[in-house]
């Protein structure tokens, strides 16, 4: 069994736990079996990248796709999904894992995307709309012409916590110190780069038209990609949560067009990690 089918293997008993299948395949990109390594991202789509960022990215990636081809399948019943989505998001966000998955293959991509890797002083990245400096920006806006929209990758991703980790990080041995399958763990405790990557990508318009998601916005400014969103908080997680929430409990106090759990990228990305691996999973 290769690191990448074991990776996967134990990840998919931690997400067993919340009810999530690991074995299905997404209707929309059949061909691309989960238990296989899935392709790298073209060379040429990097831009600024040294050699180590670029196998950093690759692994990135890569770990998107895996975690989006076990999110496919989630089971609605699960707190890996009804923590972060209502059952009405299900289809939406199926389309938008399948297309994660889907564009890592670059033989067969239904669109594209640069990635740059900013300077250390990079003033975009100093400037975080959750506050602190952030971790990578995706241009959301619709491509114009032939040119890609890029996503920036900040020199803090290749430092920080949250994303020094991939698939292969752990050791997967059961119930041991130090392993992706030991319990009484939290939602830092499974942050990956994959994780951010998969946020990441979920912004771009491309890669959301292709999905057949519905267009928003006025004329000047439609889009199609997900959103972060704001008046829950600087936590994405607690703020995806919040969301949620207010969907749930409170949507009369939602102002008309208030942007829905499927179209905040923290909600898609949360539950395709299967952060609510307890009921009672503190955040």
């Amino acid at each position: 069994m290769s690191s990448f089918t074991r990776n996967l293997a134990c990840l998919a008993a931690i997400l067993s736990l919340v009810g999530v299948n690991a074995n299905a395949i997404p209707k929309f990109h059949h061909a691309r079996d989960v238990g296989k390594h899935l392709l790298p991202r073209l060379e040429t789509n990097y831009v600024d990248c040294s050699e180590d960022q670029k196998t950093r990215l690759n692994t990135g990636f890569a770990d998107a796709a895996a975690l989006a081809n076990i999110a496919y399948n989630i089971d609605q019943s699960s707190t890996g999904f009804t923590h972060y989505l209502r059952d009405e998001d299900a289809s939406q966000a199926k389309r938008i894992w399948s297309m994660v998955a889907a564009n890592n293959d670059p033989t067969n991509a239904p669109y594209t995307f640069s990635v740059r890797c900013a300077k250390t002083d990079d003033a975009d990245c100093k400037a975080s709309r959750k506050g602190g400096a952030s971790l990578a920006i995706t241009d959301s806006q619709p491509e114009d012409g032939q040119h890609a929209r890029e996503m920036k990758i900040c020199s803090l991703f290749f430092t920080a916590d949250q994303t020094k980790n991939n698939l292969d990080s752990k050791k997967y041995d059961g119930d041991k110190r130090g392993s992706w399958c030991q319990k009484e763990q939290h939602f830092k405790d499974f942050e990956t780069a994959g994780h951010t990557l998969l946020h990441e990508m979920t912004h771009l318009d491309s890669l959301s038209k292709a999905a057949g998601l519905p267009n928003r916005g006025d004329d000047k400014n439609a889009h199609h990609g997900t959103d972060d969103v704001d008046g829950f908080g600087d936590d994405y997680v607690v703020a995806a949560r919040g969301l949620l929430d207010a969907w749930v409990n409170h949507k009369d106090d939602l102002a008309d067009g208030a942007l829905k759990p499927f179209q905040n990228a923290e909600n898609i990305a949360a539950a395709a990690t299967g952060m609510a691996r307890y009921e009672n999973f503190p955040v």
